[in-house]
């Protein structure tokens, strides 16, 4: 917090105290949002949206998850999606003026808001799980801040029967050799995912620990108890678990080839973080994209965001240049220059046929 220019004392007996109490109120919600009765509400509200946009039995949809405090991020995302792609949007904690914001720029896409406790959002893996329970075809997965250039990626997602999922974005496992995916971009198979999930008895989310019964499992592929997916990581991150249990079963990720750095990109790390513990270049790519944003309202609203930075240079010229920061730093600016000429127009298409429901609900 001094590094990001907070007095001593406001952030010792203000920001600190807030930090902590929103982090704690976050994760004790954790359990109510996964609740029962939270959780067959929001499959209600999927199954209503499901049938209001008439999906095709075959699937090919996408959802993009709108969190709060991200319209800066989400505006060129969904500006960039080809006009004929089928998006769903599922507000994710998203508020009442943002999801009119995304009505007036994009009355086209359809808009759904999830039940969960106020000031919080589902976790990304509960909202995986939730959508794998109520699709009965494939679909995909967009991140806010995920960026595609070449539409030709979205010709290429389907995967094959004996696929778990297509990603854009991944890695490899030094230590089992496993190929994981970021869930940045996904295209599921969810008739294989949700057949493991039923088989044994798990879903997307966060799992700290292996259960014990699934551990002669996962040894066939090279993970135990001190192996994960991620060798950084001391635990399955969103995913993970259902996707190795997939692989033992003989499933496999499908990664997309032939598609350089220019064709897509992604942020990441731009709805979890709070203001005052983001890191200076994280500041600086907010400021960047509400730049890009040029919306007076929406510089305004998120003032809380940018504080105590007065624009973008103000933030540039506090950013040590290692070479890494001079790095990320040419990144950002190079890809808001290309997303400036790429938005110029916004999707106009009508996928589902009907008005955002943001324009007409609460």
């Amino acid at each position: 917090m001094r590094t990001r220019g907070y007095p001593l004392l406001a952030a010792v007996f203000v920001h600190l105290p807030r930090v902590a109490l929103v982090h704690v109120y976050r994760r004790l919600a954790q359990p109510f949002n996964r609740s029962g009765p939270i959780r067959t509400l929001n499959r209600r509200r999927m199954r209503r949206l499901h049938a209001s946009c008439a999906l095709s039995p075959a699937g090919g949809h996408f959802y993009v998850i709108v969190m709060p405090g991200t319209l800066h991020f989400l505006l060129p995302c969904l500006a960039l999606l080809p006009a004929h792609l089928t998006v769903l949007l599922l507000g994710n904690g998203a508020t009442r003026w943002e999801r009119r914001l995304i009505a007036r720029r994009f009355p086209a896409l359809r808009f759904r808001s999830l039940a969960r406790l106020p000031g919080t959002s589902i976790t990304h893996g509960d909202m995986i799980t939730l959508l794998l329970q109520t699709n009965g075809a494939n679909f995909g997965l967009i991140d806010h801040d995920c960026y595609v250039f070449d539409r030709r990626i979205f010709e290429s997602l389907a995967p094959g029967p004996a696929d778990c999922l297509t990603a854009v974005f991944g890695g490899i496992s030094a230590k089992s050799g496993l190929a994981y995916p970021e869930t940045s971009l996904l295209f599921l198979n969810a008739p294989v995912l949700r057949a493991v999930m039923n088989r044994y008895h798990v879903d997307a989310r966060i799992y700290r620990k292996l259960p014990a019964a699934l551990r002669d499992t996962v040894r066939r592929i090279g993970i135990d108890g001190a192996v994960f997916i991620k060798d950084y990581a001391n635990f399955f991150d969103t995913l993970h678990l259902l996707l190795a249990l997939a692989i033992a079963d003989g499933h496999s990720c499908r990664f997309l080839q032939g598609f350089d750095a220019r064709a897509i990109a992604h942020i990441g790390g731009t709805s979890w973080r709070t203001t005052e513990t983001k890191e200076l270049i994280n500041c600086y790519v907010d400021w960047r994209f509400l730049d890009l944003a040029d919306d007076e309202g929406l510089h305004r609203r998120y003032r809380s965001r940018t504080r105590p930075f007065r624009s973008a240079a103000d933030v540039r010229a506090s950013i040590p240049l290692t070479p890494e920061s001079f790095a990320r730093l040419a990144w950002v600016d190079a890809l808001v220059g290309r997303l400036a000429a790429a938005t110029g127009q916004r999707r106009e298409a009508l996928p589902c046929g009907e008005r955002n429901e943001a324009q007409v609900s609460p």
